[in-house]
């Protein structure tokens, strides 16, 4: 059993689209065809030469992986490039690689939001709003005997999950209104009909299926839309809403349920015999937190934003010198837990999502084993 490329794109990118991106990012399929048929794919933080060779050795024909490997052009394909060297051997080895980076930080796959999760933080929001969801209204009309099935369809592809007057709830899907009433028409020569004589006024009793759906998933709805639909021609209407959908962001802020030591955090985050030697921690060790921000990857420059919104601590992958300096000063201690373990549980997390896609139900994931803390411990 396989699947495509293009199958994994898809089910990435709806919920973690390409638009989301950066300017100066670069996520994408970087090297391969989304033709490419793939039945074991390894999921990792980064692209190495040692993942490279880890994908090899596990037959996998994809790697996904968080941080995109090229950001610039190529200048050149010569062996004797670094940068031009790892392509070059997930080409000779038949490997396509697909990246999703800004965007998938922005995701509900977010390591910022498993952070949050693990640390048990209560009434979260975002360290920095980025956008809204924009909406659109789906009106359609469907005889009565097919009105569930159209509705079941628009369903699968986003429409009614959860959006009422502007705002999402995950405690809710399907959210349809409909209504009954009559169509008619008049199928002229040439057309195919489903139901009626071609010259002849047709009357059906028909069901008005309305809902909201996100402008990210419209395309597939339309398209599941005229799938679905009996008629040659569906009538539908698109109106685009001024209320808006779900925010997204980057980082995630919240409140301890009670206060702990700065000390005893890392543990929380991590407990067992996790690797916590890229771990370190500025600030009196027995001064208790409430209020945490936290960010996932380079945090320095959302250190302002951080202590605006009141954090006594900032937990992020990696941070400068002055930054730290700039934290503790404003009154904020500072947990740095090295880029890898503010990352990985996002890939913990896509694999997840993409185990419970029915799509890849035959389909091997593999977590990269040699994707690991690059520092090298003393003690």
């Amino acid at each position: 059993m396989s699947v495509s490329v293009g199958q994994v794109e898809q089910s990435i990118e709806k919920i973690a689209p390409r638009s989301w991106a950066e300017e100066w990012d670069n996520p994408g399929l970087l090297v391969g065809s989304s033709s490419q048929q793939v039945h074991r794919i390894l999921l990792s933080l980064d692209t190495t030469m040692e993942v490279i060779d880890e994908a090899v050795r596990e037959k996998a024909g994809l790697i996904v992986s968080h941080h995109p490997l090229m950001f610039k052009p190529l200048k050149n394909l010569r062996i004797d490039n670094p940068t031009a060297l790892l392509p070059l051997t997930l080409f000779r080895s038949g490997i396509s690689l697909y990246a999703a980076h800004t965007n998938l930080d922005q995701s509900i796959l977010s390591s910022s939001l498993t952070l949050a999760k693990l640390l048990g933080l209560q009434k979260t929001e975002f360290l920095q709003v980025t956008s809204s969801e924009k909406l659109v209204k789906i009106v359609t009309f469907v005889p009565e005997e097919n009105a569930e099935e159209v509705r079941k369809e628009l369903a699968a592809e986003g429409v009614g999950s959860g959006i009422t007057d502007g705002e999402h709830s995950d405690n809710y899907a399907e959210c349809f209104y409909q209504s009954r009433g009559e169509g008619l028409f008049r199928p002229l020569a040439g057309s195919e009909p489903a139901i009626g004589k071609i010259g002849e006024l047709t009357r059906v009793a028909e069901i008005r299926l309305e809902s909201i759906v996100e402008e990210r998933f419209l395309s597939r709805a339309v398209k599941a839309l005229h799938r679905a639909h009996p008629y040659e021609e569906p009538a539908y209407d698109l109106i685009p809403l001024m209320n808006t959908g779900k925010k997204r962001g980057y980082g995630m802020i919240g409140s301890l349920p009670e206060p702990m030591a700065l000390g005893d955090l890392p543990a929380k985050i991590f407990p067992g015999e996790f690797d916590r030697s890229s771990v370190r921690l500025a600030g009196n060790l027995q001064r208790k937190i409430r209020k945490i921000a936290v960010l996932n990857g380079s945090g320095s420059s959302f250190i302002p934003k951080a202590l605006s919104k009141g954090a006594d601590l900032y937990i992020t992958g990696d941070i400068d010198y002055h930054g730290v300096l700039d934290a503790l000063q404003g009154g904020m201690a500072v947990i740095e837990l090295g880029h890898f373990l503010s990352e990985i549980p996002m890939i913990q997390s896509l694999y997840a999502y993409l185990r419970g896609d029915k799509t890849f139900k035959d389909i091997e994931l593999i977590i990269s084993s040699a994707n690991k803390i690059p520092w090298v411990s003393r003690g």
